[in-house]
């Protein structure tokens, strides 16, 4: 295939084959689970399980979260949710990640024309518009750092809002968009998905003065008067509009019990420490090689420490730049760009938040750079085929543009992996961040999940050292020693816990659980109770008030209706839900004796036999015990469970 028939087909078929690679790069994400802020936003919230009261999305932001210190007004967002929630039929992940996709998908292709617009503005005679424009396109659609907020659902107010963001001012620059002020729809939507939407005022600001009214940068003081009032004209509708929305939004519809400012530390302490931050983002642009879902970036102090001044100083090289290439018509896309990544960055640079740094932030201000930097790369290489006339220049250009994109590819596919489970994100955090309590924290409880105790006590200790009094942490503990019989231990973390005073709902619900575990229903429902007043909208707490509710059989007939039951259908099921009731009413013998029953009907059941080694080892039979969980493994060998009952009676014995 010759080369003009390369470029023709990347002139027209170009965009459809990269939203195809983009599917095909993201194909094993659509089925990655709920993680961080989608607990309080989705799976806890019962206000997204009903579109019938969906316009109090809109008038009511105790609607978004379940957590009284986590709620926000981002009706958008809300909406999206229960919209989602409705198609999948409840919680079902993979149909939140196609709607974010699709988004997505469309964020693409107007990343593509809104830098093609910019381009052909600057054009000069050698230049290559289409091209530039789809490699700017496709180093976003594949940039490895994109895929920590396409995987994470709750991340879907960054995606969407920047979408908004980006339509805005691609209905700004149509004149029927113009003229209309359909631009301003989008835009308000945007501050309705997320505050950051409201960037779309300066970032129109900076358009304006240097693609519509740049005479009032290469010569201010002719016509000054006239200049400024037709910037003022065009600039007027947004600012109006834009600025007063989010104000009402934020001090008329946001709760007051809403927690979005870091009280721990100075706003100059956290302002200084973003010099790092942001020159950490600009790192993760150039090689994404250290991204992390829950990052340990904490404030740096004293403010001339090394990392703050290296950071500064990268700052003031791109506003400098920015600054600088704004005057020369042929490098307004760099001053444009560069300018972009900073204004998109104030929301979290100047707002003291409790996370100092996100890798999801980086989203809304990459855009900027996908815009500045091919361009740049396009100034330099034509430089250098002129300058140096390289022999084969446009192939080698072609294949770095290639070998980049693919390594970006690659690389968010395996981000996509890493997301793939609880497991191995947190395991990954724990690795990029090992200063991070949290992380640490949950990936303990990751493997509490899987019946490694010990595994998981490790990591809470550790966890501990770096955020102590944390009652997320305490309830963690609490349910560990709960799971290992340590009822003394447990109460007290889960106590621990209710005492810090917390907001959130949680230290509440998980010791009701606990205490529902334990037949102690009455205590149970009084601190369900308490969980539901500081979250009327929780919906775990809803759930198991109402199934304790009906907790009105005693033990003793339950073990009656499932004798009965297993006479006329002598199921393994129901074998092994009489002996759990024996188990929780003590009655080892008894459960040893139904496990028996059942392996007679199933002799390779590993749950028979871990049940009848735990309840010899609760019998201090040590020696048998050991010899029902041998068996076990000998069926299973990943059974997790019965290799802690063999240890326990190991250990025992020994």
């Amino acid at each position: 295939m010759s080369k003009k028939s390369i470029d023709n087909v990347l002139r027209y078929l170009g965009l459809p084959i990269l939203l195809i690679v983009t599917v095909f790069v993201y194909l094993n994400h659509f089925d990655n689970p709920f993680f961080f802020d989608d607990h309080h936003t989705i799976t806890d919230n019962q206000s997204i399980t009903s579109l019938s009261n969906w316009t109090t999305f809109f008038t009511n932001a105790d609607t978004f979260s379940s957590l009284p210190a986590n709620r926000s007004y981002r009706p958008v967002v809300t909406l999206m949710n229960a919209i989602d929630y409705k198609i999948g039929g409840g919680l079902d992940a993979n149909t939140f990640h196609y709607h974010i996709f699709f988004w997505f998908l469309l964020l693409i292709v107007l990343v593509f024309i809104l830098s093609k617009h910019i381009y052909r503005l600057s054009l000069t005679s050698n230049s290559n518009i289409t091209f530039i424009a789809l490699f700017s396109a496709a180093w976003f659609a594949l940039h490895t750092a994109n895929a920590e907020t396409i995987n994470y659902i709750c991340a879907r107010s960054d995606s969407f809002s920047t979408l908004c963001v980006v339509a805005s001012l691609l209905l700004y620059i149509h004149p029927i968009g113009k003229k209309f002020y359909l631009y301003l729809v989008t835009a308000v939507i945007g501050i309705w998905t997320k505050q950051t939407g409201v960037m779309f005022f300066p970032i129109l600001f900076v358009y304006i003065l240097l693609f519509e009214e740049y005479d009032i940068l290469i010569d201010f003081k002719t016509n000054t008067r006239e200049k400024i009032f037709r910037f003022s004209k065009k600039i007027a509708p947004t600012a109006i509009v834009v600025i007063s929305l989010f104000l009402f939004n934020q001090y008329y519809l946001t709760p007051e019990s809403t927690v979005s400012t870091n009280y721990t530390v100075t706003r100059f302490e956290y302002i200084s420490t973003q010099c790092f931050v942001i020159m950490n983002y600009l790192g993760s642009f150039i090689l994404p090689v250290n991204l992390s879902a829950d990052p340990d970036i904490g404030i740096i102090k004293p403010w001339y420490d090394i990392r703050i001044i290296a950071g500064f100083i990268v700052i003031i090289s791109l506003v400098f730049i920015m600054i600088k290439t704004s005057f020369k018509e042929e490098l307004r896309p760099i001053s444009f760009g560069i300018a972009w990544f900073f204004i998109a960055l104030l929301p979290t640079t100047l707002n003291p938040l409790f996370q100092i740094a996100n890798d999801h932030r980086m989203f809304f201000p990459f855009i900027g750079l996908f815009i500045a930097v091919p361009w740049i790369f396009k100034v330099l290489f034509d430089k250098a085929k002129l300058d140096q006339k390289i022999k084969g220049y446009d192939l080698i250009v072609t294949l770095t543009i290639f070998c980049l994109l693919a390594l970006h590819a690659y690389g968010a596919h395996k981000r996509s992996e890493v997301w793939n489970s609880k497991e191995s994100l947190w395991k990954d955090v724990t690795i990029k961040s090992p200063n991070n309590g949290r992380g640490l924290m949950n990936y303990g409880e990751t493997q509490m999940s899987k019946g490694n105790y010990s595994t998981a006590e490790e990591y809470f200790k550790r966890a501990n050292k770096l955020i102590p009094n944390y009652d997320i942490l305490y309830i963690n503990f609490g349910i560990l020693y709960g799971a290992l019989k340590d009822h003394t231990k447990a109460k007290q973390y889960f106590e621990s816990a209710i005492a810090l005073k917390s907001s959130s709902p949680a230290p509440e619900y998980y010791y009701a659980r606990y205490l529902s575990e334990q037949k102690k229903y009455k205590e149970s429902k009084e601190y369900l109770k308490k969980a539901l007043s500081k979250s009327p909208n929780h919906l775990l707490s809803k759930r198991l008030l109402e199934k304790i509710s009906n907790k009105t059989i005693p033990p003793e007939r339950e073990i009656e209706i499932l004798v009965k039951k297993i006479k006329t259908k002598p199921t393994p099921e129901n074998y092994l839900n009489l002996s759990l009731k024996y188990y929780e009413q003590q009655e080892y013998d008894l459960v040893i004796q139904t496990c028996k029953e059942l392996l007679k009907i199933d002799p390779n059941n590993t749950l028979a036999y871990n049940n009848i080694c735990s309840s010899y080892n609760q019998l201090k039979q040590w020696k048998l015990g050991a010899e029902a969980c041998k068996r076990a493994l000998e069926i299973d060998p990943n059974y997790q469970l019965a290799k802690n009952n063999l240890r326990w009676a190991l250990e025992n014995i020994n």
